[in-house]
């Protein structure tokens, strides 16, 4: 059993390991530990990491303020794992996801009635395959920006494919049609595509550049959108004209719609 360590009341932050991977919880000032907080998990993208004592999304003043703006807006805390690296949704990141669900859970500081879940780049991967899977029925509200949801895109397309079959223990000259079929049972978007209405599912919004050529919105926010409303969730879908694959560049536009979404969901 994974044991957060006790907090004391306003802002702090504790490292702990649960699944074998290091991972973070945070808290603001208005934090009171005899009140126990919802909270946001967050998914790092590529290069992304938590170690002992540090993480990126904790060192990079642009992208702690997009943290802090959802802790702001949801009353919540903060937390994250390592989820194995650049992942691309792999069963062993799911795994160290929920192991950190189940940590959480196990806090009497933390509310997990009350979850969210946010993240990027490949991080959007693990979301959906935790939201279908370990944490199915268990969140309230999920926002991806510049995310992945379609790994056989990810193939097709090219640009990532090395990296994305790599975590599944494939060698980059893989030919496509093996990959996708490889990699077919852990791809989010035709796993949604065949959910059936009525599923539960949390509320969600997905922000995403227009002329994002890295992550295209044609094949991943497009059709994760359509998937999830035929399913009866509700979903926003912000595209922003003219900016590519830097909705995390934007600054406080973003922060301004986490901060509202999560105060409104959590």
């Amino acid at each position: 059993m994974t044991v957060i360590p006790e907090f004391g009341d306003g802002e702090q932050r504790v490292f702990f390991k649960a699944g074998g991977e290091w991972c973070y919880l945070c808290t603001l000032g208005s934090f009171r530990r005899s009140e126990p907080a919802p909270v946001v998990i967050h998914h790092h993208g590529a290069r992304g990491y938590v170690r002992e004592g540090e993480a990126d999304w904790l060192d990079t003043e642009s992208k702690t303020a997009y943290l802090r703006a959802v802790m702001e807006g949801g009353g919540c805390a903060i937390a994250g794992s390592h989820a194995c690296g650049d992942h691309w949704g792999n069963p062993d990141s799911v795994a160290a996801n929920a192991a950190l669900f189940e940590a959480l859970d196990e806090s009497p500081h933390i509310d997990v009635g009350r979850t969210g879940l946010m993240g990027g780049g490949l991080g959007g991967a693990l979301i959906w395959n935790s939201v279908l899977g370990p944490l199915a029925g268990k969140t309230r509200a999920v926002v991806v920006m510049q995310a992945v949801a379609n790994l056989s895109a990810v193939i097709w397309e090219q640009k990532f494919k090395a990296p994305c079959i790599a975590a599944y223990g494939l060698p980059e000259d893989t030919p496509d049609d093996e990959a996708i079929s490889k990699v077919l049972p852990h791809d989010p978007m035709p796993r949604l595509q065949r959910l059936k209405p009525g599923t539960p599912l949390p509320r969600v919004a997905i922000y995403h550049g227009s002329r994002d050529e890295n992550i295209p919105a044609a094949t991943s926010a497009v059709p994760l959108a359509e998937a999830l409303r035929k399913a009866g969730a509700e979903v926003e879908l912000e595209l922003f004209t003219d900016v590519e694959h830097d909705v995390y560049g934007m600054g406080k536009p973003i922060e301004e719609r986490l901060r509202a979404f999560f105060a409104e969901n959590l």
